[in-house]
């Protein structure tokens, strides 16, 4: 088996019943996607994969300091990296069991301070900071073989307590059509709020098939030693703003320290149209030309 030995000292995960036994999370391969259908497909052999996925994130990992917690890190990615031009029949299974495993460990890798002097580098991580190094986002794309290209974000941040803390954002609680979980952030700003927790604007892009993308805004909030994707941004409970395009337009984003102003400039042809929002201290309020 080709992934025997790249994690060593990774031996079994089990539950305390033995029927509900689990064993070494890479060889356990799970992946939940919709058919056309809209229904649930699970292709795990029988395993709920939900439940493969909080086991691996149950796993106690073996490795003490932060140089063999990156370099395992890294090795799942490679693995990972691999994995993005193979064409076995059952890939996808075992791509998503080794993006849980890979989120496991750089959620615990995050919480060092050793992260925040030594930032992590590899060809399959992105990773955007925001200018006071309070925030930065780590990403690479999931790659389950369909054509959203859909993207997993480890977020760090600083706490009010000075810790480095992390967070994997699902968008579980998400009760809309859109979920921002899957987007890529392309960059953070730290906005000029008018009191209480520091805010940040985060521009993100996505896409919804082949031809058909977007690019949207949101803002995220550190609330003591958490981190809080429920702020209401544009006013009226709405969380998020997004534009979509397709193939042959072109949609750009910008933000200005100065003025606060967000802008979204879309093109087609000839046409060009601006949308314009200025933060005004709590919200992002849009203008009116």
């Amino acid at each position: 088996m080709f992934f025997a030995g790249i994690i060593s000292g990774i031996a079994c995960i089990r539950s305390r019943s033995d029927q509900n036994e689990i064993d070494d999370p890479i060889d356990i391969y799970s992946v939940a996607k919709k058919d056309t259908m809209g229904k649930n497909i699970v292709t795990v052999s029988g395993r709920d994969p939900i439940e493969v996925r909080n086991r691996i994130a149950e796993y106690k990992i073996p490795e003490l300091s932060f140089e063999a917690k990156r370099k395992t890190f890294y090795t799942i990615l490679d693995t990972l990296y691999r994995l993005n031009t193979s064409t076995g029949q059952n890939i996808y299974n075992t791509i998503d069991s080794l993006n849980y495993l890979a989120i496991h460990y750089l959620k615990n890798i995050l919480t060092d301070k050793k992260s925040l002097a030594y930032p992590l580098k590899h060809k399959m991580l992105k990773r955007v900071s925001s200018y006071d190094k309070i925030l930065s986002i780590y990403s690479w794309e999931e790659n389950l073989g369909v054509n959203m290209h859909t993207h997993i974000c480890v977020f760090q941040y600083v706490g009010k307590n000075g810790e480095p803390h992390s967070v994997f954002n699902t968008d579980d609680d998400n009760d809309e059509e859109f979920n921002f979980s899957h987007s890529r952030i392309m960059a953070l700003y730290k906005l000029s709020a008018q009191s209480g927790n520091p805010l940040y604007l985060a521009n993100f892009t996505g896409n919804y098939g082949s031809k058909n993308y977007f690019k949207g805004s949101t803002i995220l909030e550190i609330r003591e030693n958490e981190l809080f994707f429920d702020y209401d941004a544009f006013g009226g409970d709405t969380k998020y703003f997004f534009m979509n395009y397709t193939d042959g337009e072109l949609l750009t984003t910008s933000f200005s320290y100065k003025t606060q102003e967000l802008k979204y400039t879309f093109k087609m042809l000839n046409v060009v149209v601006a949308t314009r929002f200025i933060f005004n201290g709590q919200i992002f309020e849009r203008q009116l030309d």
